[in-house]
């Protein structure tokens, strides 16, 4: 790689924001290496950090390396700590990466992480994406400016857009052709501001030497487009899930008409036009089981591959490996050398025969809608170099992290996107001992002993325990019926109308299993027999309840004497996931209870169990990367208009909740977040009028069905603030965690009851 016109000032200024550094001590010299490699070598000498690097995101890399290297400093998710104590010199860290693509941020990062950050979180953001190697990222952000201008010159007035346009927190899901409005949409206003944004975001990508992944056209217009231009020809896509369940898709103009064409150079030019930017999109055609109407997809595949080369014809064509996608006569009928296929799961390359020869990135999809669990398969990551050297496939162009949200498990995030610079497996114990004494600034034995319980149970497995029934109360909900408590019964089958096997026919071609990190039952709909939050995932914890009670223990007596960011992120983080899983312990107990009509242990055990919510919420409350009202107040900030702020408050607390209205409650509870003021607010109402219900019925007194649809619409509509600063301390909230723990330890002892096992 040559680096003759490489300007290494931004990674001058990124690195001082990281480190604290003056950019006067950070010296940067270029370093060339063949082809499209990346390369740093980093050192210091004379009171200055010295690197030489192939590009800017390989500088910014080097000063990570360095950090966590010496343990001076740390540069990781809610864990960035500057340099400490003089700069250490010798032997100089060298590293190189032989994947030209790192891509992150999939395309759902855009409503379950970043709709409302600004410009400081932005390049807060970008800032750690380069520390991390990503050189190549997803981005819908103010993308919606493009539809605005686009569609008034196809018969649309601006209102009627405006209206049709997604507020940011939904966005994501109408560019990928789910949804085709949500809620009162968007303002202009709102539209230029982020269309502002968005081009500093570019324009600093830019500086840094980032690639931008953004939307193309796939077809996707509002309803009416025919009647407004005679002759096309679009085809109704029906609701999200097969047609059956979810919201309204937007209809889809076939791409293989001249309309088609009119349209996809109008939006090329317009996105050029607005953001000097294109060239790499993202275009899944049938995406999640989409209908094609009778359009061959070839023809439509080659439609959508001539709009882009007309916009470009340096053109790369995005498409997402999942859900049946990319299908063999895409690939077939359109020019390879212009694709770039992501495999989220990393699974699909193997049984798609690494895509006939098609360039494709390696990913990993660690989470589903930014749900806070402790998850990942660190094992299987630290495999991943050795795995990939072994396979041999010529086309691997990169790797990929496609995590739905980016704000929780910043071990999984470092470690992955460390194999970039990695050929042989990763030692995991020994990366583990560098990561936590530079994330907590202490080597304690403690620490390390704590680290090696999680390695082994939250995480040990990208999937857990087989599958359990859903109660019978979650599959009603999810049906849009009221519950009733008074009607006891056994656990159900899956929610769908479908069976599984229904399910995979339904979609030509799919081969595919769902994955995902087990949901907090605090967060579930509420049963007795809860045990899991969202539709998506396991219903069982992959390591017996109870097994991260002594690593919080060693956490506790190993913290430091100077909490750091990191480590108060990751003691909040394992304190919340013990009172999960107590919980899962918890309820079992009660539902025998109630089974039994034995009301003074019902009530005992209630007690009990919100006893764990309340300490949930105090240990959460501590720190503000878990804070409901820090996500409220910044999609407040962004109203232009005391109404709008209330608007995008109200749909941001939608998306945590029930998702969205009322034709799509089968995603609730999807994008569930356990943060103080949802676990001691929301949570816990929806509990505590579960229980009261629950013993209505033990006493034979008239219970009330609840629609919990319109439960979490009252709860989410009024203006509430909520606490957007975090408040106690960690330690002593962690503590309290393990007594609460020990109770439940006591309680289950003196249970009457044989209790069987549950999933």
């Amino acid at each position: 790689m040559s680096t003759d016109s490489v300007s290494f000032t931004a990674a001058v200024a990124a690195i001082s924001r990281l480190s604290g550094l003056p950019a006067d001590r950070i010296v940067i010299s270029p370093m060339t290496v063949p082809g499209d490699h990346s390369a740093f070598a980093v050192d210091a000498s004379g009171g200055r950090l010295r690197i030489r690097a192939s590009d800017v995101v390989a500088a910014v890399s080097a000063y990570a390396a360095y950090a966590r290297r010496t343990g001076l400093g740390s540069v990781s998710r809610f864990g960035v700590r500057p340099i400490s104590g003089e700069l250490i010199e010798g032997v100089p860290i060298e590293m190189r990466c032989g994947y030209p693509i790192r891509l992150a941020h999939n395309i759902t990062v855009g409503g379950y992480t970043t709709p409302y950050f600004d410009w400081d979180q932005w390049q807060r953001e970008l800032d750690l994406l380069a520390a991390s190697g990503v050189n190549t990222v997803q981005l819908t952000l103010g993308q919606e400016a493009v539809w605005l201008s686009t569609f008034q010159r196809f018969g649309y007035r601006q209102d009627e857009l405006l209206a049709w346009i997604a507020p940011p927190s939904h966005q994501p899901w109408q560019w990928l052709n789910n949804i085709e409005h949500f809620g009162d949409g968007t303002s202009l206003d709102l539209i230029e501001r982020r269309a502002e944004l968005a081009r500093q975001v570019l324009g600093r990508m830019r500086e840094l030497g980032m690639r931008a992944v953004l939307p193309g056209f796939s077809g996707t217009v509002p309803r009416g487009f025919a009647e407004r231009n005679p002759g096309a020809r679009t085809i109704p896509q029906g609701k999200w899930f097969l047609d059956m369940a979810g919201p309204e898709r937007p209809d889809w103009l076939a791409c293989d008409t001249p309309h088609y064409d009119a349209v996809a150079d109008a939006f090329y030019a317009e996105q050029r036009r607005l953001f000097d930017a294109g060239g790499m999109w993202a275009v899944d055609l049938l995406h999640e089981g989409g209908k094609s109407g009778g359009v061959p997809l070839a023809e439509a595949a080659r439609g959508v591959e001539a709009g882009m080369q007309r916009a470009d014809p340096a053109y790369t064509w995005v498409l997402q490996a999942w859900v049946g996608n990319p299908r063999r006569e895409l690939l077939d009928a359109v020019d390879r050398e212009h694709l770039l296929v992501i495999d989220l799961t990393g699974e699909s390359w193997e049984r798609l025969d690494a895509f006939d020869d098609t360039p494709w990135v390696y990913g990993i999809l660690p989470n589903y809608g930014g749900r806070t669990s402790l998850y990942g398969d660190l094992a299987a990551i630290a495999e991943t170099p050795a795995k990939l050297g072994r396979a041999g496939t010529r086309r691997l162009t990169g790797l990929a992290n496609m995590a739905e949200g980016v704000g929780n498990n910043p071990v999984v995030w470092d470690l992955f996107h460390d194999v970039a610079w990695q050929r042989d497996r990763i030692e995991l114990d020994g990366w583990l001992a560098s990561w936590t004494a530079a994330r907590y600034g202490t080597a304690r034995p403690e620490l390390r002993e704590a680290w090696r319980i999680l390695l082994a149970t939250a995480y040990a497995s990208w999937r857990g325990a087989g599958p359990a029934p859903a109660p019978a109360e979650w599959s009603t909900a999810l049906s849009g019926t009221a519950v009733d408590a008074a009607a006891h019964a056994a656990p159900t089958g899956s929610w769908f109308p479908m069976s599984d096997n229904e399910v995979a026919g339904a979609i030509d071609g799919i081969e595919f299993e769902f994955y995902a990190g087990t949901d907090s039952v605090i967060a579930a709909v509420p049963s007795l027999r809860a045990n899991q939050a969202s539709t998506v995932g396991p219903r069982a914890l992959g390591y017996p309840a109870g097994a991260l009670v002594p690593a919080l223990r060693l956490m506790l007596s190993g913290a430091p004497a100077e909490l750091t960011p990191g480590f108060r992120f990751d003691l909040v983080d394992l304190a919340r996931q013990v009172v999960d899983d107590e919980a899962r312990r918890v309820l079992p107990a009660l539902a025998e209870a109630a089974d039994a009509k034995d009301l003074d242990q019902y009530d005992r055990l209630v007690a009990l169990f919100l006893d764990g919510v309340e300490v949930q919420d105090a240990v959460l409350s501590t720190d503000e990367n878990f804070l409901l009202g820090r996500w409220v107040a910044d999609a407040r900030r962004w109203g232009g208009t005391p109404d709008e702020s209330v608007r995008l408050a109200t749909e941001a607390k939608r998306l945590l909740t029930s998702w969205g209205y009322e034709d799509s409650f089968v995603l609730t509870e999807y994008a569930t977040r356990s943060w103080a003021g949802l676990v001691g607010g929301y949570f816990r109402s929806r509990w505590e009028r579960w229980f009261a219900e629950v013993r209505k019925a033990l006493t034979a007194e008239p219970t009330t069905p609840v629609d919990w649809y319109r439960f979490a619409a009252d709860w989410v509509e009024p203006d509430v603030e909520f606490a957007a600063v975090a408040s106690g301390d960690p330690v002593s909230a962690a503590t309290a965690v393990l007594g609460f723990a020990e109770r439940v330890e006591a309680a289950l002892r003196q249970t009457r009851f044989t209790r069987p096992e549950t999933g």
